[in-house]
């Protein structure tokens, strides 16, 4: 099976859009969300889709576990470790039980979040595991992982990453890394359907861990294990590799994310400038690649309230047609920008005369 209609020389911006199914009278600013399938990608499970309709006996025991891997050779590549300590699953929060750790605005370096971890440890010397964003949602601050991770292990604690924004947006070396486990999401920057993400054990871990669902191939290898959990569609998974073939035939992660940064940059300063906001107090080392966030002002028409982001990013998306996030982060909404390759700057100017224009009328009497 083969990527086809892909347009590998297509520019970036206006132009490469046309590789999406993404609506055209919409301005698409939200992309870390939910990620964009490529159409040539959506092709591909939908042959998948259809191969396991014509038989479903000769996909699930015969065929399936076979593409599966090729996936998982594939997705292992990517990430840099070894086929056999990498699995997919359906998101990242099936590879853990989130516990949330609260960061408080504004963060003066790397340094004090380490001191802040190794705070905690120091005071809490039965700590066993130890979750870390790699970036933040919905924040988009990009931790110290390898730091982190370091310090997780000389205190006896293990480290386990929620990599959900990180996938495709960092170059991150799972071997390098060391962490015990790494879960992320694959359909948010790495183009491929909804409902596939990974998880990385170490080895040493593989003999406990283990599938949320018993399936029937319990006891065997890992890959085996959450290959066969329940009756669930494997296209997103089988699908992978031909995302990852996608992302790496129009430029890979430097012309990708180097775009994308740039344009975030750009955008970021551009909406500060014109709303008179005020940029998420953090070190420009701890900038995500593709995500930037902007305070936004108090305004009495939408209250800061989960209830009131909503209210205020739906009323954008009918009155604008534009989608874009706005978060509650420390009692304030604040505005998420995504960007991704197929957005461009006149549409943040776009983004910024609507919000001005929603700030404006809010505020008069």
């Amino acid at each position: 099976m083969e990527l086809e209609g892909l347009n590998e020389s297509v520019e970036y911006g206006a132009k490469i859009r046309k590789e999406f199914s993404l609506q055209k009278s919409e301005t698409f600013l939200n992309h870390g969300s939910f990620g964009a399938v490529p159409k040539c990608v959506q092709q591909v499970q939908r042959r998948f889709l259809d191969e396991m309709e014509r038989h479903p006996d000769d996909w699930y025991r015969r065929n399936a576990y076979t593409y599966w891997q090729e996936s998982q050779k594939a997705a292992a590549d990517f990430m840099h470790c070894e086929q056999q300590d990498l699995v997919f699953v359906e998101n990242t929060t099936t590879g853990v039980q989130l516990f949330e750790m609260e960061i408080q605005f504004p963060i003066s370096s790397e340094d004090e979040i380490c001191e802040k971890y190794e705070d905690f440890f120091k005071s809490n010397l039965n700590t066993k595991i130890a979750i870390i964003d790699a970036i933040t949602s919905p924040s988009a601050v990009v931790m110290p992982l390898k730091r982190l991770v370091d310090l997780c292990h000389r205190y006896g604690v293990m480290a386990v990453v929620d990599g959900a924004h990180a996938v495709g947006t960092l170059p991150v070396n799972l071997t390098e890394l060391g962490a015990d486990v790494f879960t992320g999401s694959f359909h948010k920057w790495l183009f491929t359907p909804r409902g596939c993400g990974m998880l990385y054990v170490k080895r040493e871990h593989h003999t406990w861990v283990r599938p949320l669902v018993t399936c029937w191939f319990h006891g065997l290898s890992l890959d085996k294990q959450f290959f066969l959990v329940a009756t669930a569609d494997q296209t997103p998974f089988t699908t992978a590799n031909y995302a990852v073939e996608f992302y790496q035939r129009i430029g890979g992660m430097d012309k990708i994310i180097g775009y994308a940064s740039s344009l975030a940059t750009e955008a970021h300063e551009y909406i500060l400038k014109k709303l008179q906001a005020e940029p998420l107090q953090i070190p420009q080392s701890m900038e995500s690649p593709t995500m930037r966030v902007i305070r936004l002002p108090d305004l009495p028409q939408y209250p800061c309230t989960l209830e009131g982001s909503i209210a205020f990013h739906t009323d954008v998306r009918y009155k604008y047609n534009i989608q874009c996030a706005i978060e509650l982060i420390q009692g304030h909404l604040h505005l998420r920008i995504s960007s991704q390759i197929y957005n461009t700057m006149e549409e943040y100017k776009r983004l910024a005369d609507c919000l001005l224009e929603v700030i404006q009328t809010s505020r008069k009497p």
